[in-house]
C-alpha cells in the first residue's frame, strides 16, 4: 500500500512561494485539471474519486446560491482570525462567525421552500 503525504506536497517550499502562508489565490491559476499534480483533493489515477466532476459543479452552484440569496457580514468589527488549529482537516483555531439575512428580492422565494 502506498500513502501519499498531501500535506507535505501542498506545503513544500520548493513548489510554493511562502508555503506556510494562507494564500488561496495560488490555487486559481492552474492551466489543466491535473496541473503538475500540485493539488489533488480528489486523488489521482485509477482510484480517484468518481464524483469529482459532480462535486466541483455542486460547490460552485451552492456558493453562488448562498451569495445570490443572502447578504453576509461579520458578527464583530475585528478582522477574521486565520490561525490554524490542530486536527486532520486543519480546522480554524477560532471558528468563523458570520451573519446573514435574506436579500429583499429573495424573501418570497425562500419562504416557498
Amino acid at each position: 500500500m502506498l500513502l501519499v503525504n498531501m500535506w507535505a506536497i501542498q506545503n513544500d517550499p520548493k513548489i510554493w512561494d511562502d508555503a506556510t502562508e494562507f494564500k488561496p489565490e495560488r490555487f486559481g491559476d492552474f492551466e489543466g485539471v491535473r496541473d503538475g499534480f500540485k493539488v489533488m483533493p480528489f486523488g489521482s489515477g485509477r482510484r480517484s474519486c468518481p464524483g469529482e466532476g459532480l462535486a466541483m459543479r455542486m460547490v460552485g452552484l451552492t456558493l453562488a446560491s448562498l451569495l445570490q440569496c443572502f447578504e453576509w457580514g461579520r458578527v464583530s468589527k475585528e478582522m477574521v482570525d486565520m490561525t490554524e488549529g490542530t486536527g486532520l482537516t486543519m480546522p480554524k483555531a477560532q471558528p468563523l462567525l458570520a451573519k446573514c439575512h435574506p436579500r429583499p428580492s429573495m424573501v418570497d422565494l425562500l419562504s416557498r421552500i
